[in-house]
């Protein structure tokens, strides 16, 4: 294939070669600064207006519902991300002392173009969380919007609907 061909996007459109491989190079490179606890670098590959959620969801017989306006597990923006990137690099962090060992894993589904220089990208995600001897497993659904710029793909928003309501064992302290 070249650059140039298409691949479909789920939605029946179809999105240039070139733009998936982008957005799945930068799924990549995410995932090895989040398993290898770079956060600074992390902090990098966002948009300096970030908007990143993982709303509270309920369960309900026509499946998860998000709760619209309810405070989020997380409900950041920059300066909020930064924070707690600074908290995770101190002694402070105690839920993090021994550091957890993360595995990642992003299934890229859908790509739609926004506009010239930004896509709206699905994905699912699976992350498995090990410290001590305690384990946890997240899984849910990210809706992602990447803008492009001279410095490559952007995180412009994030939400994360999480399959599960409630987290047990040890304290959120993992991004997604």
């Amino acid at each position: 294939m070249t650059g140039q061909d298409n691949l479909p996007d789920g939605s029946g459109s179809v999105v240039d070669e070139t733009v998936w491989r982008g957005i799945e190079g930068f799924y990549r490179r995410e995932i090895l600064l989040l398993q290898e606890r770079r956060y600074r670098e992390w902090l990098q590959l966002m948009d300096d207006r970030i908007e990143y959620r993982v709303p509270v969801t309920t369960s309900t017989h026509e499946g998860l519902i998000v709760a619209d306006g309810a405070i989020g597990y997380y409900d950041e923006d920059a300066e909020l991300l930064e924070a707690r990137v600074a908290k995770l690099e101190s002694k402070q962090s105690w839920v993090e002392n021994p550091p957890s060992r993360l595995r990642y894993f992003v299934q890229l589904l859908d790509v739609q173009k926004i506009d010239e220089n930004s896509w709206l990208a699905r994905s699912n995600l699976l992350l498995f969380q090990s410290r001590w001897n305690l384990d946890q497993q997240f899984t849910g659904d990210r809706l992602d919007v990447l803008n492009g710029s001279e410095a490559g793909l952007k995180l412009r928003s994030r939400t994360v609907t999480m399959d599960r309501q409630v987290f047990t064992h040890q304290g959120l302290s993992v991004f997604f």
